[in-house]
């Protein structure tokens, strides 16, 4: 399909191409429609480039020029403006329904994509990344859509380990005096999934202004929030329905947890002790 071809085209290039030609890449993934319908001028303009530098961009992943690449485009937008992602997950699926082993065969498919995603994590990354949540004052969590389940499931169980972990909304008053709580120690962890909600990426753009780190899961090496990402760990779906993503971004996140706490695992064994002790104590009160 054009989904698969021409993302993972430029996503298997990118870190080959030019500072100026990765610029491009980011802002087709991120503006497919007007890719699709615009002159390779128009795109260089946009993209804070040039006509030549789309030109080369296309030579750059392999394509015959600019005329490819916009039905590479074209074919994709059409996909998915025709294919909703709950309507290729049912679709997806339709083939096992009949299966004996239909539960045995589902998990055995998610095992397989956890197993594929581990194997690509960089221990030396991964470390990184668990360290900035391990030393950070405050950490704010951003997900919309699907990706706000997956988010107030990592606040719960943070909140048991470590203080000061809250969950970022768009009400505006609230959001004014959280900007205004922002430290250089503070820590952004925005999940960005396909089809990428603008109203995370903001809210990564005005936590980096204000001078927090801002750490990303996405799906896509060219995912628009790598702009505004310190660091960003991409999930690379094996699927096209990003509810196929979910039991993997959780797995994922369960593994920064454990990450987080081999840094320090004296302190986090004594903060869960004081959570136990607080529960059983706070519970006996209450219902005695």
């Amino acid at each position: 399909m054009a989904t698969y071809r021409i993302t993972k085209r430029i996503e298997d290039y990118f870190p080959m191409l030019s500072k100026g030609q990765q610029k491009v890449a980011r802002f087709i993934r991120d503006n497919l429609a007007y890719s699709s319908s615009h002159s390779a001028s128009d795109i260089g303009k946009r993209a804070g480039t040039s006509e030549t530098t789309v030109i080369r961009f296309c030579y750059a992943i392999g394509l015959a020029g600019f005329a490819q690449l916009q039905k590479e485009i074209g074919m994709l937008v059409f996909e998915q403006n025709s294919d909703s992602s709950l309507r290729y997950y049912v679709a997806s699926k339709q083939s096992l329904f009949e299966e004996q082993q239909l539960a045995e065969i589902v998990m055995g498919q998610i095992s397989h994509q956890i197993i594929y995603v581990a194997e690509n994590i960089e221990p030396e990354q991964f470390n990184g990344f668990t360290k900035q949540l391990h030393e950070a004052d405050t950490i704010y969590l951003i997900g919309s859509g699907a990706s706000s389940f997956a988010v107030q499931w990592l606040q719960f169980t943070l909140n048991i380990l470590r203080p000061n972990v809250q969950l970022v909304t768009t009400e505006a008053s609230s959001l004014i005096r959280l900007m205004q709580q922002v430290t250089s120690r503070s820590v952004v962890l925005v999940v960005s999934l396909h089809r990428y909600a603008s109203e995370s990426i903001s809210l990564a753009k005005s936590f980096q202004e204000q001078g927090a780190y801002v750490m990303a899961i996405t799906d896509s090496s060219v995912a628009p929030i790598h702009e505004y990402a310190n660091a960003a760990f991409v999930l690379q779906q094996m699927e096209l329905s990003p509810i196929d993503l979910m039991p993997i971004l959780i797995s994922f996140m369960n593994t920064l947890v454990v990450g987080m706490m081999a840094h320090d695992a004296t302190y986090y064994n004594s903060q869960r002790q004081k959570f136990d002790e607080f529960q059983n104590s706070f519970l006996a009160d209450r219902w005695s």
